[in-house]
């Protein structure tokens, strides 16, 4: 007879993990809460449900509804500690999961003009992800990422 294998139980890697997108609900209304970030409507309705909220690919205004729920949780992280916070929520979410190696994938553009710059911003998310590792024994690595709707020199920045 053949053995089933718990698949709870085998080693896991995530890849591509987008960085605001891997924010639990609670923190985001904690977040917006603390900065006094107004978020949508269709947004904090179906997570004070504890629901995800209602996008669907066929929508032709679907990616940029999307882009704006995107666009006003990222505006909740405005302060080094925010990120410090998303980094290490991101790597208790995967260990809890069984997840050994966690690489997030970030725009440090997104972040840079509520953290002194894009140098700064990229290093308080590289030192969130350091002391993360640190403490929680994950293998943890960045990659960065440019926004495509951009000019490409942007990128090259």
């Amino acid at each position: 007879m053949e053995r089933v294998r718990d698949l709870s139980e085998l080693p896991k890697a995530h890849l591509h993990l987008h960085f605001t997108g891997s924010m639990r609900p609670t923190t985001l209304l904690e977040l917006a809460d603390k900065h006094g970030v107004r978020l949508p409507d269709s947004l904090t309705e179906a997570l004070e449900r504890g629901e995800s909220p209602k996008l669907r690919a066929t929508d032709e205004r679907g990616w940029f509804r999307f882009q704006r729920l995107y666009d006003a949780a990222r505006s909740c992280l405005q302060e080094p500690e925010d990120i410090q916070r998303l980094v290490r929520e991101a790597a208790e979410e995967d260990l809890r999961d069984g997840s050994g190696w966690l690489e997030i994938q970030v725009d440090p553009t997104s972040y840079a003009p509520r953290l002194g710059g894009l140098i700064p911003a990229l290093e308080i998310i590289l030192d969130a992800v350091e002391t993360t590792v640190r403490d929680t024994g994950i293998g943890m690595r960045v990659l960065v990422a440019a926004n495509r709707m951009k000019h490409p020199l942007d990128a090259r920045t």
